[in-house]
């Protein structure tokens, strides 16, 4: 698998590869209508159903919140190995399809087969418009004019088994390096509204996290202008990585921590909107970006984040890189006291 860096002029906090391997020229950045009252009640049963994963009682991690891992080319015993390693299994399994074409997008079939009937609640990065179909557009999807393709994304996760799972739709909307940014707030929360409620019209039961990158991007200054309301998203989602900057600079934590639109910020967005927050990618960074390296400090930061807030934390999931610029936790790690800080925390 190839990776570029996409040109942006505030730079992204990290990656968000697929797990299958990217058709030939394709390259991805490093760091990387049912009416309201309807909605709101579905709403309430995904709130109810999300209850169920960000318990104690019922993790599987053990922890008060739902911990995952995001490995490349993952399967559930590659996350059984890994939870092993760390001392105790895995809640959450995020992944990627390919986003070419629209059957990659609705139907990623091998991801589904892969991931059928395993015991970790998958969190897939779900684009809104595929990557290499001419013509394509927030504005079309605004007026509901790929609805259809939405509904047959539900009903193929739901033929799967997997009709409860976290889609990260539209990932990073913030930033300019995907061609779903929401330059136009008012167009693209259109657009997530259509495709929530028509993939909700065959797969009722499906989490939906709305996910923004952390600090000011370069696609959208305000995210919460993208908002699309309460009754179409189940949590808050914010990407955090060890760069810009780097947890071990100056000021480096607290800035990410308390910074403009830090995880403080999205923490309390999320309270004020009623909803869980969620961490659905961070980890440590080796280059590009100001990175903060084989930092432990870091990792001890976002545990003791996670621990300060659990009560409102619904779920994290820890970013294994797929080369040298990311962070590798495990035996053969390429950031050992940071892996090591990992295993102790969790």
């Amino acid at each position: 698998m190839m990776f570029s860096r996409k040109s942006t002029s505030t730079p992204p906090n990290g990656p968000g590869p697929p797990d299958a391997p990217a058709p030939p020229g394709r390259h991805r950045r490093l760091r990387l209508t049912v009416a309201v009252s309807v909605a709101a009640a579905t709403a309430i049963t995904l709130s109810a159903v999300f209850a169920g994963i960000a318990s104690a009682s019922t993790n599987r991690s053990g922890l008060p919140w739902a911990s995952g891992v995001y490995q490349p080319n993952s399967t559930p015993a590659s996350l059984t190995t890994f939870g092993s390693w760390r001392g105790h299994p895995m809640d959450v399994a995020t992944v990627w399809g390919n986003r070419a074409t629209w059957n990659d997008v609705i139907n990623p079939a091998f991801l589904y087969q892969r991931w059928q009937g395993a015991p970790e609640t998958l969190a897939i990065g779900v684009p809104m418009l595929p990557e290499n179909v001419p013509g394509v557009s927030i504005q079309a999807c605004a007026t509901g004019a790929y609805n259809s393709y939405w509904q047959q994304f539900g009903s193929n996760l739901s033929a799967y088994g997997l009709g409860s799972s976290i889609i990260r739709l539209g990932w990073e909307f913030n930033g300019n390096w995907y061609i779903w940014q929401a330059s136009n707030p008012a167009t693209w929360v259109k657009c997530w509204q259509q495709i929530v409620t028509s993939a909700r019209s065959t797969a009722p039961n499906l989490q939906w996290d709305w996910n923004v990158n952390r600090g000011v991007s370069a696609g959208l200054a305000d995210p919460t202008q993208a908002y699309p309301g309460d009754a179409y998203v189940t949590t808050i989602g914010v990407d955090n990585y060890d760069q810009w900057p780097p947890a071990n600079a100056a000021g480096g934590w607290n800035t990410q921590l308390n910074g403009t639109q830090g995880l403080m910020y999205w923490l309390n967005f999320a309270q004020a909107h009623g909803k869980k927050f969620a961490i659905p990618e961070w980890g440590n960074m080796l280059n590009g970006g100001q990175p903060g390296g084989d930092d432990p400090t870091f990792v001890n930061d976002m545990y003791g984040f996670f621990q300060a807030h659990a009560s409102s934390l619904a779920w994290e999931a820890n970013f294994q890189g797929p080369n040298i610029n990311n962070g590798t936790y495990g035996p053969n790690s390429n950031v050992p006291n940071s892996s090591a800080a990992y295993q102790a925390n969790f």
